[in-house]
C-alpha cells in the first residue's frame, strides 16, 4: 500500500536529510509535512501512541530553553532561537512512534537508504563546484563581501557553504560513514559499501572539518585497537600498529597543502587575542580558546540559570569586547563547543539536560549492544566539543532525527548478534 505508515516513513527518513543538501532549505516544510502525515496516521489508528525515556532529556533540555526566555531581555532574539530549537520537543517523539510501529527491515532500509543519499552526495557536490569553479573562472572561492580567498570550490566552505556549512555537513557525512562501515563489515553486498564508504572518506576529508576528521580518526583508531588485542598477540600488535603509524605518516607527507594545512597549524595554543584577523593572531585550535576564555568568563556570573537563550549571545559578544577579543567580536563568533554554549544560555541545568541525553543515549546502546549506535553517539559527542551545532536548525534536526533512529535500529556485527533488551 503506497500509503502505509512503512511507505511514509521511508519516504520521509530520506527527504528530511535529503532537504538539508538542497539548493533551498525546504526542511522546515518538509518537517510541518512530517508532522501533519503522521497526526493523520494517528487518528485513523494506523499508528500507535509511543513514549520512551529518551524523549524526557530532549524535552527537558527545551523546557530550560524555553524557561530561561522569560528571564531574557532580547525577546525577540529567545523567539528565534526557541524557533530554531522547537525539533528538539517533537521529532523524537514522532519519529518513535514510526519506529515502535514498524519492523527492524524499515529501520535498516532507512539507515541504507542514509548510506546511499550522502555517498551520492560527494560527485552531486563535486559537480556544482566544478560547475561554480568554471562559471567563476577560477579554482578559488572568496567571500562575497571581503574577495578573500577561503578554499577552492572543492574543498572546505568553496564545497558546501552554497547550500550548508561544512562542520553541518561533515558530522552527517561522519556519522553516516560509520553505519556504511558496520554495513561493510557485515557483508551487505560488499563492493556497494566499499565504493559507499569511500565515497564518504572522500567527502569528510574535503569538508576539511577538523574535529570531525580527528573524532572519526581517533574513534576508529580506539576501535581497532580493542579489535587487535582481542584477536592477535601483543608482538603482532604492535607490529600492525608500528605499519599504520609509518602509513599515516606517509599519507599525512604526501597530502596536498590545502589539506594538510588544516591540521599543521594545530602545534601550537599561543594566540594574541586582540589580534585584528584570524592569520595574525589564531589558528584553528586557539581561536576557540579565546572564545572559551571569554565564555567561562560569562558562565561564571551566572553558573546555575545562565544568561538566558534570549541574551546569551549578546553577552558572550560583551566579554569579546572586555576581553579585546577584536576579531571575535566583529565576526560575532559563537562559542564553538555546544556544552559551553547550552551553558552560557541555560547554566548547569541545561547543560545536565543536554548531557543527560548523551549519557543514556550511550549506555543504553552499550548495554543493548547497538556498537553502531555507540560509535555514532561518541562521534556526535567529540563533534559538539568544537561546534555549537544546536544554534543552527541544521544541527537541531540532525541531532532530533539521528538519536532516536539508531537507538530503535538494530545493526550488529555478525559475531555479537545479542537481541536488545529494554532498560
Amino acid at each position: 500500500m503506497l500509503l502505509s505508515k512503512e511507505n511514509i516513513f521511508l519516504f520521509f527518513g530520506i527527504l528530511i536529510p535529503a532537504s538539508m543538501i538542497l539548493p533551498e532549505n525546504t526542511t522546515a516544510l518538509v518537517l510541518v509535512l512530517f508532522l501533519l502525515t503522521t497526526f493523520w496516521l494517528f487518528i485513523n489508528k494506523k499508528i500507535l501512541f509511543s513514549f520512551d525515556r529518551y524523549h524526557i532529556p530532549f524535552i527537558a533540555l527545551y523546557l530550560v530553553y524555553f524557561i530561561s526566555s522569560f528571564y531574557s531581555e532580547n525577546v525577540e532574539e529567545a523567539k528565534q532561537k526557541l524557533a530554531i530549537k522547537v525539533p528538539l520537543v517533537f521529532l523524537p517523539f514522532v519519529m518513535n512512534l514510526y519506529l515502535k510501529n514498524v519492523d527492524q527491515n524499515v529501520k535498516f532500509k532507512i539507515l541504507r537508504n542514509l548510506v546511499i543519499l550522502f555517498a551520492l552526495s560527494t560527485p552531486y557536490f563535486l559537480s556544482v563546484g566544478l560547475y561554480r569553479s568554471l562559471k567563476s573562472g577560477s579554482l578559488y572561492y572568496t567571500y562575497p563581501e571581503t574577495g578573500e580567498i577561503i578554499s577552492t570550490y572543492f574543498t572546505y566552505v568553496g564545497l558546501s557553504e552554497w547550500v550548508i556549512h561544512p562542520a553541518y555537513l561533515s558530522i552527517w557525512v561522519g556519522s553516516v560513514f560509520i553505519l556504511s562501515l558496520f554495513l561493510l563489515l557485515n557483508n551487505y553486498k560488499k563492493i556497494f559499501y566499499v565504493i559507499a564508504s569511500l565515497s564518504l572518506f572522500t567527502l569528510l576529508i574535503l569538508l576539511q572539518s577538523r574535529m570531525n576528521i580527528l573524532a572519526f580518526l581517533a574513534l576508529f583508531f580506539i576501535t581497532f585497537v580493542f579489535y587487535l588485542i582481542r584477536k592477535y598477540s601483543f608482538k603482532l600488535n604492535l607490529f600492525i600498529l608500528l605499519g599504520i603509524a609509518m602509513l599515516g605518516s606517509t599519507l599525512y607527507r604526501i597530502a596536498p597543502e590545502s589539506i594538510k594545512g588544516r591540521f599543521s597549524d594545530l602545534s601550537s595554543l599561543k594566540y594574541n587575542i586582540e589580534a585584528e584577523t584570524f592569520q595574525e593572531g589564531f589558528n584553528g585550535i586557539t581561536i576557540r580558546l579565546a572564545e572559551w576564555k571569554c565564555a567561562l568568563q560569562e558562565i561564571a556570573k551566572r553558573p546555575f540559570f545562565g544568561s538566558g537563550i534570549g541574551d546569551a549571545r549578546f553577552d558572550l559578544e560583551n566579554s569579546y569586547l572586555r576581553n579585546n577579543f577584536k576579531y571575535g567580536y566583529r565576526e560575532k563568533f559563537n562559542a564553538h563547543n555546544q556544552f559551553i554554549e547550552t551553558t552560557i544560555a541555560t547554566g548547569l541545568l541545561g547543560l545536565t539536560a543536554l548531557l543527560g541525553i548523551f549519557v543514556y543515549s550511550i549506555f543504553y546502546s552499550y548495554h543493548c549492544k547497538k556498537w553502531h549506535a555507540l560509535l555514532v553517539l561518541l562521534y556526535i559527542f567529540l563533534c559538539f566539543l568544537t561546534e555549537s551545532y544546536l544554534e543552527r536548525q541544521w544541527g537541531v534536526v540532525f541531532f532530533s532525527f539521528i538519536i532516536p533512529l539508531l537507538l530503535e535500529s538494530e545493526l550488529a556485527l555478525p559475531i555479537i548478534k545479542n537481541k536488545s533488551q529494554k532498560i
